[in-house]
């Protein structure tokens, strides 16, 4: 009879332990949310953080305007402001089965993130609510951090 006693309060501790309150995870934004959100959107830096450095601080960018807009057709656009000079480069972008963004541009610009001069791809991906261009990191270039203007 005590084993029975002590199975059933042994029991009956498990599932108090395991009935405890889950903490909700805060909201992020995903690919999944890119592709079904209003658009068109516009995404700003704000953000960078030197790739190469072990546990580099991420640095908010500061007096630098530059952003992505993203169109409902599958277009976009980056901007650029360098002193009083807006720079545009457009193309196309997609989303590939890792949950990239891949853009497309239409020429070759300055404003691409590559480590190829000829190259009119860039690579974006989101984490933590924020799209992140990585592009550069394999020329040890830096994390480009993006938020959504709402």
């Amino acid at each position: 009879m005590k084993k029975t006693v002590t199975i059933m309060l042994c029991l009956f501790s498990l599932i108090l332990i395991s009935c405890d309150k889950d903490e909700q995870e805060p909201e992020k934004f995903t690919v999944v949310d890119f592709s079904a959100t209003n658009f068109p959107q516009e995404w700003k830096l704000v953000a960078s953080r030197a790739a190469m450095i072990p546990n580099a601080k991420v640095t908010k960018v500061e007096g630098k305007a530059e952003s992505y807009i993203f169109n409902e057709d599958f277009t976009f656009q980056k901007k650029s402001k360098i002193e009083d000079e807006t720079i545009i480069a457009e193309g196309t972008y997609s989303i590939d089965e890792r949950e990239f963004i891949i853009l497309e541009y239409l020429e070759e610009s300055d404003l691409i993130a590559s480590c190829n001069r000829k190259s009119k791809l860039e690579y974006l991906h989101f984490s933590d609510s924020q799209l992140i261009n990585d592009s550069w990191i394999v020329c040890d270039g830096p994390y480009l951090y993006y938020k959504l203007v709402e």
